[in-house]
């Protein structure tokens, strides 16, 4: 399990963004898909991020649901990571299919699931997507899985049409919802995070508190002042382009300045 934030430690989530699955549009072929999640995680792991989260980053445009074609691509890929390192392993099905989510993670025994809209409701380019915090907790407890929620508030690629205030949405997530963890995020994939956003979440809440966009070598120290870690994806790449492959150099270069953080 992940624990989040301990002591002065600030936990730092790296991104495995895969290519394109089966059944998707840009959908090339398994082994690379295969082979660039394990070099991206070998990259990430062996610089020192505490765990990884798997993201079907290249299934563009999202569905709402998945198919089963997208649920035992990510089982297979998700397998082969959770048993070649030794971190905890997340996953982010997108956009929002926290039902697969859940059911790939609690056959693996993955540690966390992000779920993108937990409750309330959103306006996004795959439509309206409405928070299922209570069918959420109920199939976890019905399946009896241990696997932890990450819950966006305000989340990316999307407008929250309520709660509108990040305060009231973090309550609500935390208070409503019980998750266990809370993403704060820029407006887009890369894209900072509001620090008052931040701020405001972190005061607001008992539960941890992750910065899930937009980390970078110049802002690092401050957004880890304000809260218990960040999820990383885009600054880890070749040229910060979050398509590319991720950079050792990258990687290496943000890692030591988080080292340092913690040991102030």
């Amino acid at each position: 399990m992940l624990e989040l934030g301990e002591g002065n430690e600030k936990t730092i989530i790296g991104v495995v963004h895969l290519l394109p699955l089966p059944g998707s549009p840009d959908f090339e072929d398994m082994d690379s898909v295969v082979d660039r999640a394990f070099s991206d995680a070998d990259i990430l792991v062996k610089n020192g991020v505490d765990a990884l989260i798997v993201e079907n980053y290249g299934d563009k445009p999202f569905l709402k649901k998945v198919s089963r074609m997208t649920v035992s691509s990510l089982s297979v890929i998700c397998s082969k990571i959770n048993d070649e390192f030794d971190v905890p392993i997340g996953i982010n099905v997108l956009r929002n299919d926290w039902k697969s989510a859940l059911s790939i993670a609690k056959t693996l025994e993955l540690s966390f699931i992000r779920v993108n809209v937990y409750t309330g409701s959103c306006r996004t380019p795959e439509g309206y997507i409405e928070g299922e915090s209570g069918n959420i907790q109920r199939f976890r407890r019905e399946h009896d899985i241990d696997t932890s929620i990450f819950a966006d508030i305000q989340v990316k690629h999307g407008d929250t049409i309520y709660p509108r205030d990040i305060e009231s949405s973090a309550r609500a997530a935390f208070e409503r919802g019980l998750a266990d963890a809370l993403i704060v995020s820029g407006e887009l994939t890369g894209a900072s995070a509001s620090m008052e956003d931040i701020k405001k979440a972190k005061n607001n809440v008992n539960v941890p508190v992750l910065a899930g966009s937009g980390v970078d070598e110049k802002n690092v120290d401050e957004v880890l002042t304000h809260c218990d870690g960040a999820i990383i994806g885009t600054f880890f790449k070749k040229k910060g382009i979050t398509s590319n492959p991720v950079s050792e150099e990258r990687a290496k270069t943000l890692m030591m300045k988080v080292n340092n953080h913690d040991s102030i």
